[in-house]
């Protein structure tokens, strides 16, 4: 059974922490994946019969924009929507807290799966990748299509 949790601040870090290493320090070569913002940020951790298999978070940069990041799914359950489904749940959370627009930075080749998610390039560049934005008061391209197809 598949099962996704928000938790806010510290206690939803420690809950995707072991995801977040196997992925961003196991696979990808980075030192050290806690920062600041874990402490303000609303995570989500999905289970599949009790174990983590993905987790994001987001936070709040001004009064109607958040940043989604540290998405991380479990190697065997990529490409299973999972990442879809945190995303959406995010989206829908920044929409209830009054934002309007969310942020991502694409790193490694992930520029695709946010493009299906609906993001767009800013032309901005980080050194932590490339930033990408979306209007959450839009509705997105694949949504769209589904409507248009009842």
């Amino acid at each position: 059974m598949l099962e996704f949790k928000q938790i806010f601040g510290h206690e939803g870090y420690l809950a995707s922490k072991p995801l977040r290493e196997e992925v961003f320090i196991g696979e990808q070569g980075y030192s050290n994946d806690y920062d600041a913002h874990d402490d303000e940020a609303w995570h989500i951790v999905g289970y599949e019969r009790g174990a983590l298999i993905g987790t994001a978070r987001m936070y709040r940069l001004t009064e109607r924009t958040y940043e989604i990041g540290r998405v991380a799914v479990k190697k065997e359950y990529r490409r299973s929507y999972i990442g879809d489904l945190m995303m959406k749940t995010l989206q829908d959370k920044i929409v209830g807290l009054g934002g309007c627009e969310a942020i991502v930075s694409a790193v490694g080749g992930t520029e695709n799966f946010y493009i299906f998610e609906g993001y767009e390039v800013c032309g901005k560049e980080r050194a932590d990748g490339i930033i990408m934005k979306k209007d959450l008061t839009k509705p997105c391209r694949h949504c769209q299509a589904h409507q248009m197809e009842k």
